[in-house]
């Protein structure tokens, strides 16, 4: 692998632009996971070591292209100030006419934040004249949000492009290094556990990864468009009809490769997502006005077997509806016994939103032996997709 990092490139007493991923969740006006700005820390710290100045580029939610307050910087300013016990200068516009020099005059090193990069519309378009702007403030440039490293966005792809000095921070090199092992000969037996609502999101690496695994595990809503293919009664239950004949490629793939695929045998079904009133049901028993929300207990035991006997095990998506309470126990039971393989010795790696919430909730981030900062970017890597982000900053780019 040909990714230049840290150590490749010199950036002692330099301006440095730096990418980072600060889309965390907020509410009610607090940060409520700072797994994300702590994830950045250590680059950073680096960077300050080295007499740098640092010129932080990242973004929130999807205001689409407009200043919305809600998506402001300005909440992640007094946590990463706290985790770095520095001054974090904050920057509400790249477009000042003295933008430049306001930066020059601050001393090195300093850490400074512009607003969020995402309430520029060149930024999603690539916009090159955007970037021209921005690489007139630094000499280098370090990527480190692994989670927008899909997106050939400006700030990711546009960008660096500019740069004769580029790599990646640690958390990125982090990111493509622990992921890259799951391509490359994992250690047997591999489980390969997925959930979430939809087979489309998830399809690509579910058929590349029959390429590597001995066991899929299939749960959350895109298991009921498996079952509807098997013939199961699955009320309304969420269902892609175009996808059926997917699912019957990936089954016979599987077979052809001697890959175990486990849909679910049991589930809580409720009538509504907002039925307090939920039961237990088998594949086989589902009545049709019924939607499935969870895994059941004897899926979950089934689950543990095989999440116990593995080597490799990879968990991206939630197992049913785990925003609502009565819905998460399947979710929360996988976090558990992956926590439990890991201590066994497994070499265990969890992505996706709500699989790094369930781990949060119990406790238990540093339970497993990696977690991947990117949702969306960890499925397409494990893909087998090659990210523009990160392509960008390899050598012969």
């Amino acid at each position: 692998m040909n990714l230049r990092v840290l150590k490749d490139i010199d950036v002692k007493n330099k301006t440095v632009i730096l990418r980072t991923d600060y889309n965390v969740p907020v509410v009610d006006s607090k940060i409520s996971s700072t797994f994300r700005i702590e994830a950045s820390v250590k680059t950073i710290k680096y960077l300050i070591n080295n007499n740098a100045k640092i010129i932080i580029l990242s973004h929130r939610g999807r205001p689409k292209g407009e200043r919305r307050q809600e998506y402001s910087l300005g909440i992640i300013k007094d946590e990463l100030s706290r985790l770095l016990n520095e001054e974090i200068h904050f920057f509400n516009d790249i477009n000042e006419s003295d933008i430049k020099k306001k930066i020059s005059k601050l001393p090195f090193p300093s850490v400074i934040l512009f607003e969020n990069i995402r309430f520029y519309p060149g930024e999603k378009k690539g916009n090159s004249e955007l970037a021209e702007k921005i690489r007139e403030l630094g000499d280098v440039y370090i990527n480190d949000g692994f989670s927008v490293c899909h997106r050939k966005h400006m700030s990711v792809y546009t960008l660096p492009k500019l740069f004769e000095n580029k790599c990646a921070g640690y958390l990125l090199q982090n990111e493509v290094e622990n992921l890259y092992k799951l391509t490359c000969e994992p250690e047997s037996p591999y489980v390969f556990i997925v959930g979430g609502s939809k087979v489309s999101t998830k399809l690509d690496v579910l058929k590349n990864t029959i390429k590597y695994a001995d066991t899929i595990l299939i749960g959350g809503g895109l298991a009921f468009t498996f079952l509807k293919s098997f013939g199961f009664e699955i009320g309304k239950s969420l269902f892609e009809s175009d996808m059926v004949k997917e699912c019957d490629n990936i089954f016979k793939e599987a077979k052809e490769k001697d890959v175990n695929i486990i849909l679910p045998i049991d589930v809580i079904a409720a009538k509504s997502i907002d039925d307090s009133e939920s039961r237990i049901v088998s594949r086989g028993e589902m009545e049709k006005d019924d939607i499935g929300l969870d895994i059941g207990p004897m899926t979950a035991e089934i689950f543990k077997g095989a999440i116990m006997g593995a080597k490799t095990i990879v968990w991206n998506g939630p197992m049913g509806m785990f925003e609502k309470e009565q819905f998460a126990k399947g979710t929360i039971q996988i976090a558990k016994f992956i926590k439990e393989a890991t201590e066994k010795n497994a070499f265990s790696v969890v992505g996706g939103g709500d699989s790094v919430a369930a781990l949060n909730q119990l406790g238990q981030i540093d339970s497993v032996s990696f977690v991947s900062t990117g949702g969306g970017a960890m499925l397409e890597m494990l893909s087998g997709i090659e990210l523009p982000g990160i392509n960008v900053l390899k050598e012969e780019s």
